[in-house]
């Protein structure tokens, strides 16, 4: 789908907005990696970059502040594309991609770095949030890799709408209130955000190996629960273990999955929020099936409607309203971004060794991000922060595989 340049494609919804005043003064980023056991040339990247952008309407877009309302508008720019020194760890290129701000004009609203390497290539894609969550990044991801793996991809949609304007059309009543969470107070903490500055957060990867993803998958199931959850209990282990006392745990959702939304390059997401005492985590099965619990309440299509027009009635208007908003909604110990499983094609399997991401650093003090993605049989970890624990990414594998070894009860 062709637009004129400077065209206004649609106005920001709700979510986009809030996230547009925020990166005012927090750039709000994530890095998405693919590493392929094959050579890529930078003419082939930017043949299938070209094919990426076309498809994907907001790929090619800016957000232009200065109308009465923030709107998209067509970018003349091409996804911009840099190629770094053979062999450089993509880790590295990951860390300083979060120091690095995606102006919002004149776009595009993505970039991309090539890291070439003696036995194939490294793609590192970074969206600017305002036009990308971390499932439609992963899609524009896969997309991309069967571009250069000679596939044509479907042809393009059209301008994806805003997730509010899906949402108001979402079957569940938005008055009627779901069974209220019995919360604790510690819950309601906010965060405080540190003012960007450009720093280089520390950044930490692990990819379990084929056998524990395996077992991890297998025990989920039979103890009722999900790998997300069992995830998020892991790290709260850990964090329990480091002397903390309460750990809240935010989980971003997909409402594409949640409630059927288009599968889209744009947001298409919320949040909830999980927690728990120190004592809660001596039965790791029994906190994984709560924390899937609590977050099943938060999802349904009732809880998850409310929250989108609660939202649209009352969106930021500045800079200021979007930091208080997102400091009380986001505030937590670790975010745990999980994509799942990525479902590239057979061919684009053969030609992928591995994926990472989404990676993030979101400016509030003390946040661990990690993103999670699985692939090939293999789960695959990476956290950023300014504030490391150490260990805390090995010992969350760790963690996973002592709750697998356990033998099942009953």
């Amino acid at each position: 789908m062709t637009l004129s340049k400077d065209r206004i494609v649609r106005p920001l919804g709700a979510c986009e907005r809030t996230i547009d005043f925020y990166a005012h003064r927090n750039p709000l980023q994530f890095s998405l990696v693919a590493e392929l056991n094959r050579h890529v040339t930078e003419s082939a990247l930017v043949t299938a970059l070209a094919v990426l952008r076309e498809h994907h309407p907001l790929l090619g877009v800016a957000v232009d502040r200065a109308a009465p309302e923030a709107v998209y508008r067509v970018s003349g720019g091409a996804i911009s594309l840099e190629t770094v020194a053979d062999g450089t760890p993509w880790q590295s290129v990951v860390a300083v991609e979060q120091t690095r701000a995606i102006p919002p004009a004149p776009g595009s609203l993505v970039r991309a770095v090539l890291v070439p390497r003696e036995s194939g290539s490294t793609v590192v894609l970074t969206f600017a949030h305002q036009i990308a969550d971390g499932v439609g990044g992963l899609r524009a991801l896969l997309d991309l890799v069967a571009a250069l793996c000679g596939e044509e991809l479907p042809p393009p949609g059209g301008v994806p709408q805003a997730q509010e304007d899906l949402l108001a059309h979402v079957d569940g009543a938005a008055d009627m209130p779901e069974e209220p969470l019995e919360e604790d107070e510690r819950m309601n903490a906010t965060g405080e955000l540190t003012p960007f500055s450009g720093r280089t957060p520390h950044l930490d990867t692990l990819a379990l190996d084929p056998g524990l993803t395996m077992r991890l998958v297998h025990r989920c199931r039979q103890e009722h629960t999900s790998v997300h959850a069992a995830l998020c209990a892991a790290a709260t282990a850990v964090l329990h273990r480091r002397g903390r006392e309460f750990v809240r745990v935010l989980t971003p959702v997909d409402l594409r999955r949640a409630v059927g939304l288009p599968d889209e390059v744009v947001n298409r997401f919320t949040s909830v929020r999980t927690g728990s005492a120190a004592d809660d985590a001596k039965d790791f099965w029994a906190l994984a099936r709560r924390t899937r619990a609590s977050i099943a309440l938060q999802r349904t299509p009732a809880a998850l409607k409310a929250g989108a027009a609660a939202l649209a009635q009352h969106a930021p208007s500045s800079a200021d309203d979007a930091e208080a908003m997102m400091s009380a909604a986001t505030a937590a110990d670790i975010q745990i971004t999980n994509l799942g499983v990525a479902q590239p094609s057979r061919q684009n399997l053969s030609a992928l060794s591995a994926l990472w991401g989404p990676a993030q650093i979101t400016q509030v003090r003390g946040e661990h991000v990690l993103g999670v993605v699985t692939v090939g049989g293999r789960l695959r970890m990476t956290e950023l922060t300014h504030d490391p624990v150490a260990g805390l990414v090995p010992e969350v594998a760790a963690v996973l595989a002592e709750a697998c070894a356990e033998p099942p009860r009953g």
